[in-house]
Parts: structure tokens; sequence; C-alpha cells
């Protein structure tokens, strides 16, 4: 399931989605007037979904469906075919710190999702972290960003003219058992100001709540000094590691021990909290990475 959006954000109905398994084209959808699609009772594999629409440039997605009843959401965003050729370039930033980094190889290839393949083009973050790609034909791009320290990750890019503000954040590498969740909204996003709300099990009151106000948590206790806390629940602490309140925004959560029981993320729109009927979230394209 997903959403097709213009440039602009606006929803575009009448989409024609195809669902392509091994090149063969097993289903077809079309977009509603909220921009949405949906399929299901698919078999597992991984598909090539492409989106077409009279005057607009076909867009295409990979999508990996790994288990039985999992449910996959990729949005896409509609280009209008008298779209230009142009320049992107962003910033790539520690997912924790919040600090840009240098040195990240950066591997293009056509095609939003797409993870492997032909590349494209290459280049390599700045000293300041930034990255500049020229002369890339219109259409939707996925960045792999490498790095040592660095968990490899992937983000998608459009290109329509020029278009800066294309950033990441990644998150560097962890320790075994531990967690990481990284929440981003991008540059010119509807949303200003998203929260991270997690909740955690814990050993003694059954779970705790962390978030802008709670930046640092450990299962035993809510004091930053852990009173009586034994010497493994004092290990364990859970901290908000960056909180931004404007886009282009980056949260990041960090788990150094996940123990068992339920944990319950959610993202909060703290800008518009007093509407309910707000659809400004939905439109933010934000995106939560779980590590």
């Amino acid at each position: 399931r997903g959403t097709v959006r213009y440039d602009n954000n606006t929803a575009v109905d009448n989409v024609s989605v195809d669902f392509a398994l091994s090149g063969t084209i097993v289903d077809n959808a079309t977009t509603n007037s909220s921009g949405d699609y949906s399929q299901d009772n698919l078999t597992l594999g991984t598909y090539t979904l492409t989106f077409t629409k009279s005057n607009f440039n076909d867009a295409s997605t990979s999508v990996n469906l790994e288990t039985d009843n999992q449910s996959v959401t990729s949005n896409v965003t509609l280009l209008a075919s008298t779209c230009s050729d142009g320049t992107i370039a962003g910033t790539i930033s520690d997912a924790v710190s919040g600090n840009a980094v240098s040195g990240f190889s950066l591997s293009i290839r056509s095609g939003l999702n797409s993870t492997s393949g032909s590349i494209t083009g290459t280049t390599t973050t700045a000293t300041n972290g930034t990255y500049t790609l020229s002369s890339m034909s219109a259409g939707g791009y996925t960045i792999e960003a490498s790095k040592s320290g660095y968990i490899t990750a992937y983000f998608n890019v459009n290109v329509c003219g020029n278009k800066t503000g294309q950033n990441a954040s990644i998150s560097p590498t962890m320790s075994s058992g531990s967690m990481r969740i990284v929440l981003a909204w991008p540059t010119g996003s509807t949303a200003r100001d998203l929260d991270s709300h997690l909740q955690i099990p814990d050993n003694a009151s059954g779970n705790k709540h962390i978030f802008f106000s709670l930046k640092k948590l450990y299962y035993a206790t809510n004091s930053s000094t852990c009173s009586g806390c034994t010497t493994e629940q004092a290990s364990d602490n859970v901290t908000l590691d960056l909180d931004k309140t404007s886009a282009p925004g980056t949260e990041s959560i960090t788990i150094t021990n996940v123990r068992d029981g339920t944990y319950s993320y959610s993202v909060h729109d703290f800008t518009n909290l007093a509407s309910t009927t707000s659809t400004k979230l939905k439109l933010s394209g934000a995106t939560v990475s779980v590590y």
C-alpha cells in the first residue's frame, strides 16, 4: 500500500499501479481521490511497482514481501513530464549527534527503493558533509550511503530541475543487543515539529515513556543518577539522542540493551496537536528507520 503525490505534496488520483514479479505483471491497482493505493493477497517475493499517468513521468519502486501477513508501505512522488534534468544537493549527517559527516561514499541507482543493480553515478561527501550530483535525468533515484563506523543506508531523491536540501541522517554502528529508532522529515515538509515517543518495558513498573521532556530513562527509575538500580539496570539506559523542532528534522532514540517485553513507538505532530483533522503529518514525507 502507499500514497502517490505530486511534487507539491498534493494527492494524485487515477494513477495506474502495476505489480510485477520476476518481470511479469501479476496485478494492477488505481489510486483513489486521496492518492492511496493497495493490493492484498500477493505471494511472497520482490515486486517492481510501476506508476503511470498521462502527462507525467513513469515512476517505479521495488518492494520486498518477505513474510506471511506482512504489510509494506511504499509512497511515491509523481513528476510532470515537463520536468527538466538537473542537479541535486544535500547534506549527510550523524543521526545521533546531528553533525554533518564527510567521507560518505554515495552510489546512485535509478528507481525508488532500489538497493541493487546498476549504479548510475557516485560521489563522496565533502568536509562539511555536503554532496552534489549534476546532470541528472528527471526521475526518481535511490542513493546508497556507506562509511566505516556507520550502518549503510538508502534514501530516495527526485530530480525535477535543480533541487537542494536532499538530506539524510545516518545511524552509527551499534553494539550487539542494542536498537536505534530514527525519525526524519525533509526540507519543505508540511510538518514543522514532529516528536518521537517510546513506551518501554520495565522490570519494576511495567513500562515507562520517553519523549522530548524526558530525554534519558532507566528501566528501574526516571532518575538520571539511577539511584537504587542494579548494575544491570543502570547500564540499560534509553536516550533521546537528538530532538529537532523544525524541518528538515531528525530525532533519534537509542536503546542500549533491548529487554523482553513490548516497545511501542509513535510519532506526534506537536505543532498541530490541537487539530483532529490535520493531514500535515500524513503529507510530511516523514520516515522512521529501525536499526
